[in-house]
């Protein structure tokens, strides 16, 4: 072989040496994506601990293992000696402080359909338990007022003539909205696109408030979409589905709280994710066919062996 002269080692070594700058700087910039999944995993494992406990009988201790060992194999391949041992600390920082700050909380969920009196279970929660509510009907309420970033999406897709005396500006007329969404199936999954990620915006907010600054250690999210969320269920635990198994009395109570027509309900209720796909889901299911009496004590019964 011919030998290189010094241009030629020159030219290789930079060439080389560029191959591996590249490489560092794939890594540092792929890195804090990687903490960022890891934080989220370590987050839904101590969120669902009790769960893994109680339905898989897996130990989150297990779960925690199988996640640094995972971590010792990503970044045994991709750093230096020094930056491994960095990086090994990181990770054990990270799941000893997610398990300090996080290990306490705990999320009840409680859905339901149209008329079940989920409200009613998470009243008594609140007044009798104390524990603070989330309540996503609300939250969703708050976020279309006008001014609010969910309005003028909401506006530009579905039109003026959802809003009160058809001007821009004025309150979004939630009855004129419902008649839209609730008779086209692609409308109401448009308009869920459009204020799903400002509610779970304002749902994280209220629980970092209620468990991280107020230190509560119990928060219910009343919900009459967790499930269709595809999000909060991951979050909860326990879930609480409150059926009513005669859609008559369904029909009936809706009417009475709200004016709606026999029409209307059905077309929500039809809308709506099945009970029994909810029931599979849930890990309580509370059945509300009789007095509010009957319904506290099924909550007692059924619910505070899971708040440990």
């Amino acid at each position: 072989m011919e030998q290189l002269n010094s241009e030629e080692q020159v030219i290789i070594e930079e060439i080389i040496h560029s191959e591996h700058t590249e490489i560092h700087i794939i890594e540092y910039i792929c890195y804090p994506f990687y903490l960022a999944l890891l934080c989220l995993l370590c987050i839904l494992i101590n969120l669902n601990k009790r769960k893994f406990r109680r339905r898989y009988r897996v130990d989150e201790i297990f779960l925690f293992i199988a996640v640094y060992l995972f971590n010792v194999l990503i970044t045994w391949n991709f750093f230096d000696f020094f930056d491994k041992i960095v990086r090994f600390i990181i990770t054990l920082i990270i799941i000893f402080g997610i398990q300090h700050y996080i290990g306490r909380v705990q999320i009840v969920g409680i859905t339901g359909g149209i008329g079940c009196g989920k409200s009613t279970i998470a009243k008594y929660f609140n007044e009798f338990l104390k524990v603070q509510i989330i309540d996503c009907d609300q939250i969703a309420r708050d976020i279309v007022e006008p001014g609010k970033p969910a309005y003028k999406l909401i506006v530009q897709r579905f039109g003026l003539s959802i809003l009160a005396g058809q001007q821009d500006g004025q309150p979004i007329e939630r009855q004129k909205l419902a008649d839209v969404v609730f008779q086209d199936s692609q409308k109401r999954k448009q308009l869920q696109a459009i204020t799903n990620k400002f509610i779970f915006k304002e749902i994280a907010k209220s629980i970092w408030k209620i468990c991280f600054i107020q230190k509560d250690q119990y928060v219910v999210i009343d919900a009459p979409l967790l499930f269709e969320s595809k999000v909060l269920e991951y979050f909860c635990f326990p879930i609480i589905t409150v059926v009513v198994t005669s859609q008559e009395e369904i029909i009936k109570r809706v009417k009475e709280r709200s004016g709606l027509s026999e029409e209307q309900i059905l077309h929500r209720i039809e809308s709506q994710m099945k009970a029994e796909i909810k029931i599979k889901k849930s890990d309580i299911v509370i059945t509300n066919d009789k007095s509010e009496k009957s319904l506290i004590r099924q909550v007692q019964e059924k619910v505070f062996e899971y708040l440990i």
